[in-house]
């Protein structure tokens, strides 16, 4: 008999608009190894009330963050414990350790997530005044959900060693495993292959995915893709989803896309037909987590061109289905780089079929799902 899993989320989990899919994937894969129970999502009856407090220290250019106050971990454990009274079951996962700092329960708590709490904050808002409520709230939930964990699952080194840094936890209460894809129309191995072998390589096309236009490197991007056809190469890049500032100037060698739906099926066959047709994916983020667009990269062939920042090693390898290369490198390096890869053809190859090999064995939901399975059934 599959032993029963309470899977603990704030969100919706069965939404693909939940934190961009993950919840929904990890709730989809789980499943096939345990008879899982879900919780979420919850209601935010208490963070409404902070709401009006986050604001009036926006004016003053300090963040406040609503999902920190201790009061709200408190009122979410309350909820979980009523929706779970009298509920049989052998563990709890969740991704969102602050749900369980406050829930009274003997049960082993697993927690998978990208960043921990001081980690984030470090990392994406190092230059960004805090709300000292926010850092002494967050460090404290934070701190005793890790301390209750029975493991720690992160999606990077880089995570890890600064949790053990500034929690002051053993290592050896933390594994290291990625996120996979969050996508669902993935083209089998030999369908990649065939399309590799067929790329036209008259012209070096580029894809760079994101939001954010400043926080995703965007410009570098630009940058990039200009000096390539300065220097002789042709080049054309595609930016989907990011919007650039108001009087930013685009070269012709830039090709805008608004952002694409995955879950639109007209905007699906778009995305699709993009992935099939360009040979590198581009993401200079300034601040990232994981980067879970280099591993739906990586699915498609695409070796992935990127910043050796926060946790994306966690989900590119160099010279394995990418290269990460110093956060300030010069435009110079890394197109002479580019160049030099798509100009041999046998070594273009070579890298796009390798960046499909470690999307197949490490960076899909049906292995990471077995090993997320492992972990917890060695410490039941």
């Amino acid at each position: 008999m599959k032993k029963k899993i309470l899977y603990i989320t704030r969100l919706n989990p069965y939404s693909l608009k939940s934190w961009s899919g993950v919840t929904f994937y990890i709730l989809k894969y789980i499943s096939k190894h345990y008879k899982v129970i879900t919780v979420g999502p919850l209601s935010n009856r208490v963070r409404i009330f902070y709401i009006l407090k986050r604001f009036l220290f926006f004016l003053f250019k300090i963040k406040f963050d609503i999902d920190k106050p201790i009061a709200v971990s408190k009122d979410f454990a309350k909820q979980i414990e009523n929706k779970i009274n009298n509920t049989d079951f052998d563990a709890i996962l969740t991704s969102e350790a602050s749900l369980v700092a406050f829930l009274n329960t003997n049960k082993p708590i697993f927690i998978y997530t990208d960043f921990v709490f001081s980690t984030y904050y470090s990392h994406y808002f190092s230059e960004k005044k805090i709300h000292k409520e926010t850092i002494k709230d967050g460090n404290f939930c934070e701190s005793t959900s890790l301390k209750k964990a029975k493991k720690i699952i992160l999606t990077s080194t880089f995570a890890i060693d600064d949790a053990v840094k500034k929690y002051h936890i053993k290592k050896s209460f933390f594994h290291y495993l990625p996120f996979g894809a969050s996508i669902d129309f993935i083209p089998k191995k030999k369908i990649i292959k065939k399309i590799i072998l067929k790329k036209n390589r008259d012209i070096c096309k580029l894809i760079s995915i994101g939001v954010h236009w400043d926080r995703k490197g965007m410009d570098k991007a630009v940058k990039l893709v200009d000096y390539m056809n300065n220097s002789g190469q042709k080049a054309i890049l595609y930016i989907v989803g990011a919007k650039p500032p108001k009087g930013y100037k685009i070269s012709s060698n830039v090709i805008l896309i608004d952002f694409l739906d995955k879950n639109n099926l007209n905007d699906r066959k778009i995305l699709i037909d993009l992935m099939y047709s360009v040979h590198f994916n581009l993401l200079f983020s300034k601040s990232e987590a994981f980067g879970v667009v280099n591993v739906e990269a990586s699915a498609f062939g695409l070796y992935t061109i990127t910043n050796n920042i926060g946790g994306i090693g966690g989900a590119v390898a160099n010279d394995v289905n990418g290269f990460m290369f110093k956060y300030d490198e010069n435009i110079s390096t890394i197109s002479k780089y580019i160049i030099r890869i798509f100009g041999n053809k046998d070594l273009f190859i070579k890298k796009s079929f390798l960046s499909r090999k470690q999307y197949d064995d490490k960076l899909n939901w049906r292995i990471i799902s077995q090993n997320l399975s492992t972990i917890i059934k060695n410490n039941l």
